[in-house]
């Protein structure tokens, strides 16, 4: 290979006087490394490909470091790259638009949840914000809320709470779902099962999505079936000290698997002490699942008088509000199922986002 190399280079500067003088100089580099490693003996010779084992492995460990330390400076949640994104956007004249979630206006330390948690995370965000042409909040409680559901003094939240002096436009534009493929089947009846789904990975989630809450609740209520899917056993044995014995745990599963769950469920769960717009929620709804969800931000207008609305973070609510669910007619399913069809399908987002493109100029 160092021969072929080396007949390669030469014939490259013989054709065009060394048209590409940097592959020269790497074989000039190789050629005098290679007389360097041969005046060595042996043994000295072992000790310097060691030496340089070792070089090689100090640089990719450097560089891993270097590359944990970005990932976390980059992270998706950080909106740092916004912040760039803005600049080049001012540079070349065009209109940035950020899609805004419940975690980018939320502040729990307590929880370790809100982009507002990390000071130089807060100030990309709310540079992000300030500086954007349109903001697209997924619905009106993230312009400016108040989260009263699981603590003793009202949290504040939203846009306006975190960047009063916002330069552009805040435009609601709501999550949009499938109609057609999250639907009930005829056939298929209802049974007796209470189900909520949450990825649950760390006791951060376990306590965010209100996971503790649900079990609790099914310790309580003996006589009917409940199922968490997103939590696996051994995952849930860190966080409890036993599970009861009505509770199934499922892992993740693929959108086809998790339909079929969402069909057979009566009654579906949320008891999560903070959330934007739960796709989970609505999608268990077109599904002619009763909803019972917590009182927190936009939860309660999604569901409305198709379900039931804890309004504190207390088990003895949850457990009657599941109960009445349970002993409620098919046609409050139903009734869920409309609401979803009728406020926020896909359809309809696609629709408003086209509407708002097309009327921004230099976009």
């Amino acid at each position: 290979l160092f021969e072929l190399f080396h007949e390669f280079l030469l014939l490259v500067k013989l054709q065009g006087t060394c048209l590409y003088p940097e592959f020269y100089l790497l074989y000039l580099f190789f050629q005098e490394s290679w007389a360097f490693f041969r005046a060595f003996s042996a043994v000295n010779r072992l000790f310097l490909l060691m030496y340089l084992f070792y070089l090689v492995y100090l640089f990719c460990y450097i560089l891993i470091q270097l590359f944990s330390f970005f990932f976390k400076l980059f992270d998706r949640r950080s909106l740092f790259i916004p912040v760039f994104t803005q600049v080049f956007c001012g540079i070349y004249k065009r209109k940035l638009i950020i899609v805004v979630g419940g975690y980018d206006v939320a502040n729990m330390p307590e929880y370790n949840y809100g982009a507002f948690t990390s000071k130089f995370r807060g100030w990309c965000v709310r540079y992000s914000l300030r500086n954007a042409d349109y903001l697209l909040p997924n619905n009106p409680r993230l312009i400016d809320y108040t989260n009263a559901y699981a603590f003793s003094e009202p949290r504040k939240g939203g846009i306006r709470h975190f960047v009063p002096r916002i330069k552009g436009t805040i435009i609601v534009i709501y999550n949009g779902y499938k109609t057609a493929f999250w639907t009930y089947d005829e056939e298929l009846p209802k049974e007796n099962i209470a189900l909520t789904v949450a990825y649950v990975n760390d006791y951060r989630f376990y306590k965010l999505k209100g996971i503790d809450d649900f079990i609790e609740v099914a310790r309580q209520i003996p006589d009917y079936k409940f199922v968490i899917i997103g939590l696996s056993e051994m995952k849930a044995k860190e966080f409890e000290k036993s599970i009861p014995e009505n509770l199934t745990l499922i892992s993740e599963m693929d959108q086809e698997e998790l339909l079929g769950f969402y069909q057979k469920a009566k009654v579906f769960c949320l008891f999560s002490v903070t959330e934007g717009m739960p796709n989970v929620l609505c999608e268990a709804m077109l599904c002619n699942c009763i909803p019972v969800c917590s009182d927190v931000t936009f939860m309660p207008e999604i569901v409305g008088d198709a379900g039931f609305v804890n309004k504190r973070k207390e088990i003895n609510e949850m457990k009657d509000n599941v109960k009445k669910a349970f002993e409620a007619g098919e046609e409050l399913g139903i009734k869920a199922r409309t609401r979803i069809v009728e406020n926020y399908s896909i359809k309809r987002r696609e629709k408003e986002l086209l509407q708002l493109i097309d009327s921004i100029p230099n976009l």
